[in-house]
């Protein structure tokens, strides 16, 4: 055997970092334990094997005390998670005992659980359990099998869950940009007008429910960017995105609050606590640093492209919570002074509801806070004229 093919020590993590960038399903095998109770493990290795006789796979840890209870049932059964069902694949992977109390299920033909909603199951009994390292692999074989829902399933990479996008959804994303991007040219005098006069940048946003998106910039900053944040995607997570929770199109307090994902109650307290100073207040601040601020535009350019990986949004939604003491501060007090990253302030149609947000940016450095408060009035004078100006449009769009 020459080097070339010679086993040589491989490191563990960077096994799991080669291998995590190969996507897979997620799927709960479940069972009856001995005393008659629901049991399930989740695995990411499920695979089908022959069609003639029909038999499946999946791989789990030799130390698995799950699969130990589970491999003395007849049968199991394999459920393959819809991309909405991520909740439930974190309980079932998380320690503990009784999992399946405040998880719905029904029993398949051979009496395994079958968790309400998922894409699909397969039950199967028993072909084969093959050592393989520090795994298994158990083939099954299919004895029933049926699809519950016609919906994506949940899928992992790179340490994080997600689901598959198809075009039809992708599509009406865009749509809805579009006409965002439409009330927004209708509003673009207002924008101009207002970074003219303070020499700034002013933007327009929309939301596209799991993100803003920048459909309109005006920059007549001094230190301007060299390149446009037109089209920018910036993540609807707290802190972020707070004058679009609640909005039809948007997600509501719980749903924003949730995608903090798991976290002390501190962080989630304080998360609301911003949320009701932002609506107390009307309009929205951030404040930076020049450090924090460049990688933070750095992490929204990796964000916006459509082909970033879940490790490049995990680290722009670790940034955003490293810096969240920056946003909506408390006091804003007339004689300190500030750097701010931004001011926002929602755009309402004639209903109330919030159409567009209007945001200033590249503001000199500290400003102090009657300066601040001033900026933050004509920001809001600016949305009601916007708010005005596109009444008409929106009216016209729902064929009003």
């Amino acid at each position: 055997m020459d080097n070339a093919t010679a086993p040589r020590a491989i490191d563990p993590n960077r096994f799991r970092e080669v291998l995590g960038s190969y996507p897979t399903g997620v799927a709960v095998v479940t069972a009856m334990d001995a005393q008659g109770a629901p049991i399930g493990m989740v695995v990411g290795t499920f695979t089908s094997v022959s069609l003639e006789p029909p038999l499946v796979a999946f791989l789990p840890m030799k130390s698995s005390r799950t699969f130990d209870l589970m491999r003395k049932s007849p049968s199991f059964c394999i459920n393959v998670l819809a991309a909405d069902q991520e909740p439930i694949c974190r309980k079932l992977a998380a320690p503990g005992e009784n999992k399946f109390a405040s998880i719905p299920w029904h029993a398949s033909p051979a009496g395994n659980p079958v968790i309400d909603g998922v894409v699909s199951w397969i039950d199967c009994t028993y072909d084969n359990i093959i050592e393989a390292g520090d795994h298994y692999i158990v083939l099954g074989t299919v004895l029933d099998m049926n699809l519950e829902r016609n919906t994506t399933p949940l899928l992992f990479f790179q340490r994080g869950y997600g689901g598959f996008s198809t075009g039809p959804l992708v599509a009406a994303a865009e749509r809805d940009t579009l006409q965002a991007v439409g009330l927004a040219e209708a509003a673009r005098e207002e924008i101009e007008t207002l970074a003219a006069r303070l020499s700034a940048e002013c933007a327009l946003l929309a939301s596209t429910g799991r993100d803003s998106v920048y459909v309109a910039v005006a920059n007549y900053s001094l230190n301007r960017r060299g390149s446009s944040r037109l089209g920018f995607h910036v993540p609807i997570v707290p802190p972020m995105g707070a004058l679009f929770v609640g909005q039809p199109g948007s997600p509501d307090d719980e749903t924003w609050l949730s995608r903090l994902g798991r976290c002390d109650e501190s962080v989630r307290e304080a998360a609301r606590e911003r949320l009701a100073r932002v609506r107390e207040r009307g309009w929205s601040i951030c404040l930076c640093n020049g450090h924090e601020k460049a990688d933070l535009e750095e992490g929204i350019e990796l964000y916006t492209n459509p082909h970033r990986t879940p490790e490049q949004e995990r680290r722009l939604l670790a940034l955003v919570q490293a810096t969240s003491a920056l946003h909506e501060p408390a006091e804003i007090l007339d004689d300190q002074r500030y750097d701010v990253l931004h001011i926002s302030a929602p755009v309402h149609d004639a209903d109330g509801q919030v159409a567009l947000v209007v945001r200033l940016s590249e503001l000199p450095r500290g400003m102090d806070g009657r300066l601040i408060r001033d900026c933050a009035k004509r920001l809001q004078e600016t949305a009601a004229a916007i708010g005005r100006r596109i009444t008409p449009l929106r009216r016209k769009a729902a064929g009003g």
